[in-house]
């Protein structure tokens, strides 16, 4: 399939991105890596007139540390260089990890770590060609009032099936969105918009340029984990991040689970968390925040996996993650 007709622009500064931007408005898609963008605009699914190639931009595109100690990541760094970064390894070894399980190193090459972030929500009535999409009538991602992966369903159930959400969101990241306007900081969490046909808050004319992780402090191990139907490249079918800070009598003071690829956007389990608050857990609380996690979590029909499987898949990527936290498995470093 041949991409549709646009004009490529290449800014060399962020000014004149936001000017480009905010000219040309909802006309205009935003390149970083171009893995999931360059599939779209084949199948059509959007046509923008004008795009946005943000390669040039250098100042995005550096690791660092923040003014709290934690991690300050530019939007365009690479998925190759988060998982090959001595800081990140060393320090924030959970990021590494979930980085490589993202698609193949030749994908991690050119992907970006803005880019996983601002991934469109995927939907199987939804991620195909032009041709197949005409035997159906448009649904609330096409401007349709309709979802096609729910009978009568009044709002667009669309996935967000990005990789990395997940991971940081438990690692209490921030991100930080510029325009020309100015600039704002706000919590991963409420970057994301739990609407499938809007899955974040980006304005037209907003980029966002960097991703912030807190240190996390002695006693804190993360790692995440992954359902795909093929282990080398696929997206998530279901995705958990777990992050269990533990006291030094053992007992688990912080914890977070989050889950991806079962909804509009990543959805924190925080009462499933809040079980092992408090407690040395054993494979009964373990078992119980488990099931919790499969009582809540409400997919539906529309990726290639059944929705029932990948919520019962939900509870035992769980269980996996909270057992190799809470026994420091090797593979799973502290924060």
């Amino acid at each position: 399939m041949k991409l549709p007709e646009f004009e490529l622009i290449q800014p060399r500064s962020l000014k004149k991105a936001f000017s480009i931007l905010g000219k040309h408005d909802k006309k205009a898609a935003i390149l970083a890596g171009g893995t999931s963008l360059m599939v779209g605009l084949r199948y059509r699914l959007s046509k923008p007139a004008i795009v946005v190639d943000l390669k040039g931009l250098s100042a995005l595109g550096t690791v660092g540390r923040n003014g709290s100690g934690g991690l300050a990541i530019g939007s365009m760094v690479t998925l190759e260089t988060l998982e090959r970064s001595p800081l990140v390894l060393n320090e924030f070894a959970p990021l590494a990890q979930a980085v490589r399980l993202v698609g193949i190193p030749a994908i991690r090459h050119e992907a970006t770590i803005g880019g996983n972030l601002c991934l469109d929500t995927r939907c199987i009535y939804y991620n195909q060609s032009e041709f197949w999409r005409s035997g159906l009538k448009a649904c609330f991602k096409l401007g349709g009032n309709i979802c096609n992966a729910v009978e009568k369903g009044r709002r667009c159930q669309a996935v967000y099936q990005g990789d990395l959400g997940p991971v940081l969101i438990a690692l209490g990241a921030e991100v930080k969105i510029a325009s020309a306007n100015g600039e704002r900081i706000v919590s991963l969490t409420q970057f994301f918009t739990g609407r499938g046909e809007k899955p974040n808050i980006l304005k037209p004319d907003e980029i966002l340029v960097e991703i912030r992780i807190p240190p996390s402090g002695e006693g804190a191990a993360a790692t995440y984990e992954k359902l795909r139907v093929r282990e080398g490249m696929d997206f998530p079918m279901a995705g958990v991040a777990v992050m269990v800070k533990r006291n030094r009598s053992g007992a688990v003071e912080k914890a977070k689970i989050v889950l991806g690829a079962v909804g509009p956007s990543p959805t924190e389990m925080v009462k499933a968390a809040g079980l092992l608050k408090g407690h040395k857990p054993e494979d009964e609380l373990i078992q119980r925040v488990s099931q919790e996690v499969v009582d809540k979590v409400q997919p539906v029909g529309n990726l290639a996996m059944d929705a029932g499987y990948r919520r019962k898949m939900a509870g035992v990527l769980v269980k996996r993650a909270l057992r190799r936290v809470l026994a420091m498995d090797p593979e799973v470093s502290p924060l």
